[in-house]
């Protein structure tokens, strides 16, 4: 009761599919804790938005048919695929990649997630647990699976075998045999694992982050073929991967990457797409480093765990590309500053590679000294810049007043006089960046 009347003072209008709330209220009214006119006013403005939007004339209830048509909409597709470009990051490439243009080859597409379009889509789609199954899921043929892409973008001649190879829920070995006698006949493997919808969201947390059922009994009998792997990763969630997914030629961080994924990725694989895509978060070595993030806070005792190191498999920030970039000259053109003012950046990136790309540039601060505990460094700014192969480009940020401030013993937002560090570069990973001083007066 007292939460009911906490929530509803304090602005939130809406609770849902909390029973317990609403009897709060009802009981808080009853006793005089709550007047009505305090129900009156969240209902005004619910109601008024709805009267806004139109919902009492047209209420938009479920229309499969206006469904089927937005979603089959090319400019609809044309951003999805676009976002799933873009959000697609390379983890590793031992230089296999991209597979040569124009070459048949022999291709083994398996796992559990190759050809899932419910895993493909995530947690909240329609097929999840947040929807009653009455609700139905989207339809298969709106998604291309990575089955779906690496068949399409294959080359003329190529041969393209399908083998499931395990489950993920039941943990079935059974199509494992199968899996490897095709991966022996073929010269390339793209394994394809990561979660499932029973593994994620809400009141589904897992308490490990280790690869779900068959997978890693997959991926081991995978890699004593000795063919070489693409591994990619459709998954909701950071996972800790084994050693044999830790031996393929090169690895590919999907994520849930919508109805347009498999294409995106199967892109990338033949060299129709230079991925660009940078992690949001740290991955772990081992699920014993968890929180393992970035923005460590200062103060620690030590730098490692007895028995593992503390830095993560690829840090916040990481992602490869098929071309090289350099980074070099990072400067302050505003060394001094006053409290509140802006700090203007400027960075040369450089492409030596043979080919063009898109490279996210990220700008880190640390304030070097601070009254209270606070992190090593914080994300300010980022940019994602065109490159041709050879060309040069001068990429310039200016950092707000606020870029600088933390959270003092009181709880107010505040910028502290000192010394600052700026810090830019690929990724968070401390050996990626360059760095330069400022001083805040």
């Amino acid at each position: 009761m007292d939460a009911a009347v906490v929530a509803l003072r304090a602005g939130n209008d809406i609770i849902m599919t909390t029973p317990e709330f609403l009897d709060g209220a009802i009981q808080a009214i009853r006793r005089g804790t709550l007047t009505e006119a305090e129900i009156d006013r969240p209902c005004a403005r619910l109601l008024a938005l709805k009267f806004h939007l139109g919902l009492f004339e047209n209420p938009r209830r479920h229309d499969a048919a206006r469904a089927d048509y937005e979603t089959s909409r090319a400019d609809h597709q044309a951003v999805n695929l676009e976002a799933a470009r873009q959000s697609l990051v390379l983890l590793k490439n031992d230089g296999l990649l991209p597979l040569e243009a124009g070459k048949p080859l022999s291709i083994l597409v398996t796992g559990p997630n190759a050809d899932d379009d419910l895993s493909q889509l995530g947690d909240w789609s329609l097929g999840s647990s947040q929807h009653p199954p009455e609700a139905g899921k989207q339809p298969r043929e709106k998604t291309v699976t990575v089955l779906d892409g690496i068949r399409s973008f294959a080359p003329a001649g190529s041969t393209v075998r399908y083998e499931p190879g395990c489950s993920i829920v039941h943990g079935d070995l059974s199509g494992i045999p199968a899996a490897v006698t095709a991966a022996r006949e073929s010269d390339v493997i793209v394994a394809v694992v990561g979660d499932h919808l029973n593994f994620i969201g809400e009141c589904r947390s897992t308490a490990t982050l280790e690869l779900q059922g068959g997978q890693i009994a997959l991926l081991d009998a995978l890699a004593e073929t000795g063919k070489p792997i693409i591994l990619a990763l459709v998954n909701s969630k950071p996972l800790v991967l084994p050693p044999s997914a830790l031996q393929a030629a090169a690895i590919f961080e999907g994520f849930n990457p919508g109805m347009q994924g498999g294409r995106a990725l199967a892109e990338a694989v033949f060299g129709l797409l230079n991925p660009s895509g940078k992690l949001t978060i740290s991955y772990p070595v081992h699920v014993g480093q968890q929180p393992v993030f970035y923005s460590q806070v200062r103060g620690q005792h030590g730098d490692r765990y007895a028995d593992l190191t503390q830095e993560p498999l690829f840090p916040f920030g990481h992602g490869l590309s098929y071309t090289r970039y350099q980074y070099s000259n990072l400067r302050i053109n505003t060394p001094i500053l006053t409290r509140g003012q802006s700090a203007r950046i400027s960075i040369d990136v450089e492409n030596l590679g043979g080919r063009a790309g898109d490279e996210i540039v990220q700008v880190y601060v640390s304030d070097v000294v601070t009254s209270v505990t606070w992190v090593n460094k914080a994300l300010k700014a980022y940019a994602r810049v065109h490159l041709e192969p050879g060309e040069k480009k001068t990429v310039n940020f200016t950092l707000p007043g606020e870029a600088f401030s933390i959270v003092d013993a009181d709880g107010r937002s505040v910028v502290e006089t000192g010394e600052f560090e700026i810090l830019a570069g690929p990724s968070s990973r401390d050996a990626d960046l360059l760095k330069a001083n400022l001083w805040l007066e």
